[in-house]
Order: C-alpha cells, then structure tokens, then sequence
C-alpha cells in the first residue's frame, strides 16, 4: 500500500451540508455513491486531487493533525480501503 500513487477519480464535487462533508458524483462515469466525509477524510480527498502515495498523504496528516503515527496509519489504510472497495481510484 506504502508504494503506491493514489488519486480520487475526477467528477466529484464535495459540499458542506448541516456541517457535515458530502461528496456528491456529478459525472455518470463515478456511479451513484454519495461519500459522507468528516473533516479529516475531507482533507484526505482534497489532498487526492493530485495523486499521493501513501507516505505523502501519512506526512500530510501529522503536519497538519495531532495525532500519533500508529494512530494516522491506522486510520488513512481504513480510508483507502473504503475508497478502494467502492471504486473511487482512477
């Protein structure tokens, strides 16, 4: 997982709704999936836009959340495996 390039796939739009972060597709090509994002997946995504490995996107994390290393880890493979499963990776 730690050599990879990931990138979220292009026709999304991400809109904040009742304070809380929805990822909606708007090109047919993405499928249905509505994504519900809290803050720190939203910066995830966002981060996604230009593709990053997994250590950039770890690296991204630490500097910009206080959080432990084993914690962040932890917590970005659970997110790439959500956007994994459901296909959203060009």
């Amino acid at each position: 997982m730690e050599n990879k390039k990931y990138s979220i796939k292009q026709g999304f739009v991400v809109r904040e709704i009742a304070g809380e972060y929805i990822a909606v597709p708007v090109d047919s090509s993405c499928g249905t999936n509505i994504v519900v994002l809290n803050p720190v997946s939203k910066f995830l995504w966002e981060e996604l836009k230009e593709e990053k490995s997994f250590d950039e996107l770890l690296d991204a994390m630490l500097k910009n959340y206080d959080v432990s290393k084993e914690e962040a880890e932890s917590d970005l493979k659970d997110f790439l495996m959500q956007l994994i499963e459901n296909g959203l990776f060009n």
